[in-house]
């Protein structure tokens, strides 16, 4: 049902012209409707009031406006083609002229959507060029709302010419182009994109809001406005301004001041979640599109992994209040920022492109423009928009107009084996066999074996799809990277078509216990196991997701509990870690993650330990005494409340204090060995997934226990096992 959320300005105005049918502001002459569908029509009038809509090419529907002065019917819609006119009638009339019926798409996004023709490669050439009277444009304008709301301000529908086309997103206007140079039907682009901004502006709050990483961000925004002073914030935005000034007179010397923003009230911002959606999305809704395209991420790049969750999140909550699944392709971002030098660099950038390529594959109804050989390295807006738009269009030519006999997509990789001491990776070859753009050797591809190290790789292509990779250093691999970097410019795997291929990893599932743990493998019963920096909670942070879950099978009392930590950096050999105890409870549900459902929380000693390990930094043996636990999900402090022996009550280590707060908190899992001083295995932050804390013997800098670090970031692979033996 549709939400009619007015501020009070607005609500003024249309109280005092109630009696005339207004319609909501992306109605307008020279509209592009959606063909063939029946296309929604809105806005409000008089309570009571009979309300009719006909399109001039035959086809009209009725309704009377309810109680609340709103009015909405559907009108079937002709084949492409017009132009037509629309008419509106109850006690007054309004009619709509040069109505088209064609092709509808929404362009959405941050700056380098927003960025316009008149910014791109050969701006004038391609504004001179742009007569397409049959390509409507329309755009909303930058509003953000605290509420969704039902009307916005826009620059109505008008023909695409010379005249208006630089100022409209280029990406946008050159995907729009190639569609109506390919199907030679009406084409309507709705431009609502904004520079600077972030994925969860663009999402509704209610399908966000129970995400502990939204949460934390709103938590943050609502903190500033506590404490925001606009008078003081405007004293601060002229210093500001005058540094800015001044350091551009003084010819750019110097490192670059910050570029100053506008004093705002944090809540009303245009980056505080879900007021983009209410101010420029919610709008128009529900008016008929074939499909969206979008082109962010620069803003969420330090948000990486998250991005994946929260893209679904924003492409199934506007399916569902348009009300029917859309197509839904975007671009994964371009190379940017210094070229690299290693052969493996982990960024932000390669962590969201790796987003942008598991949406593409896992998420109904949607594509990818890959776009890595079109960046620049000192500009995060590249000029290049006509590939951009290029590379959209071919997904959409082919995924919904069904287009064959060209190259639509560029490779992305399906599988990858390790054999033989070389990687076999498969790849859809997006419409045409695999191929080396610019000839030459395939460049772009690193191997990681046991030692962590990565190396380049040598890679051939075989057959159609398939390339095979190798180097002779590593015998044998247990990583494979392909463009891994902010800016890995040179790689030139294509498809003949020459459209380059994704950027990806090929990380296989670590179990590396059997191996390193033989003996105990055989004897212990495995009861939960999960990849602690992809780990998650649901249910409201009270529940912990585990990749496997035996507890159904294992009933206590049992003679021994085990944990098992395997983590494996870049760079560098596996380290491991084993533990063995005397039970502290009988009941399985309370030996895994500590949560609110499982109702575990320990702060004890515990006997009869037994340790294995590889690192340096934990001491192996066993120990009748000596070991203790901290298991809870709630926040902790220093403070050594259960008077652990050799532990600092000035910092986060093996002695610390549950807080009286209500769980969730911030949660630890952790086992240390008091009388050696330094933890074994630390698992801090269940749910932040590579945001986590992850670590075996002490950590460095202000805490022991890994608390505050992060440091799941820094992690390739690794690996979590709990244990009984029965």
């Amino acid at each position: 049902m549709r939400r009619f959320a007015w501020v009070l300005g607005v609500t003024v105005l249309i109280t005092a012209v109630r009696a005339d049918v207004k319609l909501a502001s992306i109605f307008s002459d020279n509209m592009v409707l959606q063909r063939d569908t029946e296309a929604p029509f809105w806005g409000w009038a008089d309570a009571g009031e009979k309300v009719t809509v006909t399109g001039s090419w035959g086809k009209s529907a009725s309704t009377v406006t309810g109680d609340d002065g709103t009015w909405k019917v559907g009108v079937k819609t002709p084949g492409a083609g017009g132009p037509f006119t629309v008419t509106v009638r109850g006690k007054n009339t309004i009619e709509y002229k040069e109505v088209l019926s064609g092709e509808v798409w929404l362009c959405s996004g941050q700056s380098n959507m927003g960025m316009t023709v008149g910014s791109s490669n050969n701006a004038k050439e391609e504004m001179a060029a742009a007569t397409y009277p049959k390509i409507r444009l329309f755009k909303v304008h930058l509003v953000p709302a605290v509420e969704p709301q039902d009307n916005c301000k826009v620059t109505p529908w008008a023909p695409c010419s010379p005249a208006n086309v630089g100022s409209f997103t280029a990406a946008g206007y050159f995907f729009g182009r190639k569609l109506y140079q390919n199907l030679d039907i009406p084409i309507g682009l709705i431009n609502s994109s904004w520079g600077g901004t972030v994925i969860e502006a663009w999402t509704p709050w209610d399908v966000q809001k129970d995400d502990p990483v939204v949460q934390t961000i709103r938590a943050s925004w609502d903190q500033r406005d506590k404490v925001y002073d606009p008078v003081k914030a405007t004293e601060q935005y002229a210093i500001d301004r005058k540094a800015w000034g001044e350091w551009h007179k003084g010819g750019k010397q110097g490192k670059a001041p910050r570029r100053p923003r506008a004093p705002g009230q944090p809540r009303k911002d245009r980056n505080h979640p879900a007021n983009l959606f209410n101010g420029m999305i919610n709008p128009i809704v529900p008016f008929a599109i074939r499909g969206t395209i979008w082109y962010q991420g620069e803003g969420n790049a330090g948000r990486g992994k998250h991005y994946r969750v929260q893209m679904e999140r924003k492409i199934t909550a506007w399916r569902q209040l348009w009300g029917y699944d859309f197509p839904y392709y975007f671009v994964q971002l371009p190379n940017f920022k210094a070229p690299w030098k290693s052969p493996v660099e982990n960024g932000g950038w390669p962590d969201i492109r790796e987003s942008f390529m598991n949406t593409a594959k896992e998420v109904p109804n949607t594509g990818m423009a890959i776009t890595i050989d079109v960046g620049d390295e000192k500009d995060i807006h590249p000029k290049n928009k006509q590939d951009v738009g290029d590379r959209l269009a071919r997904v959409a030519l082919h995924k919904t107009y069904g287009k064959t006999g060209f190259a639509w997509c560029g490779p992305v990789y399906e599988t990858c084996e390790f054999r033989g001491g070389k990687a076999y990776v498969t790849f859809d070859t997006g419409g045409a066999p695999l191929a080396v753009k610019g000839g030459g050797d395939i460049v772009g591809f690193a191997l990681t074996g046991m030692n962590g190290v990565a190396v380049r790789a040598d890679a051939v292509i075989q057959g159609e799809d398939t390339v095979v990779v190798s180097a002779p250093t590593v015998k044998e691999a247990v990583m494979l990277h392909y463009a891994w970097a902010n800016n890995p410019v040179g790689v030139n795997l294509a498809n003949a078509g020459g459209l380059p291929a994704s950027p990806f990893r090929f990380i296989p599932k670590f179990d590396a216990f059997a191996k390193l743990c033989p003996e105990e493998a055989k004897q212990y019963k495995l009861v939960y196991g999960w990849n602690p920096i992809a780990s998650r909670l649901a249910d409201g942070n009270t529940r912990f997701l585990y990749d496997v879950d035996n507890s159904e099978q294992v009933k206590g009392p049992f003679k021994k509990v085990a944990y098992f930590m395997a983590l494996q950096r870049m760079g560098a050999k596996v380290t491991y870690a084993f533990v063995s105890m005397d039970p502290f409870t009988d009941d399985v549900a309370k030996i895994g993650v500590p949560s609110k459902a499982s109702g575990a929380r320990f702060q004890l000693k515990v006997t009869n330990a037994v340790v294995k390990t590889n690192s340096p930094n934990v001491t192996e043996g066993t120990f009748a005494e000596g070991c203790n636990i901290e298991f809870w999900d709630c926040n902790y402090g220093g403070n050594n409340a259960a008077k652990i022996t050799n532990a600092d009550a000035g910092v986060l280590d093996f002695g610390d204090q549950m807080s009286p707060d209500k769980s969730p908190g911030y949660g630890c899992m952790q086992i240390h060995n008091w009388q050696e001083k330094h933890a074994i295995i630390c698992f801090n932050r269940f749910g932040s997934g590579a945001g986590n804390d992850v670590g075996i013997g002490n950590s460095e800098g202000k805490t022991r226990d890994w608390t505050f670090t992060s440091s799941g970031k820094t992690i390739a692979r690794a690996e979590f096992k709990v244990f009984v033996l029965p």
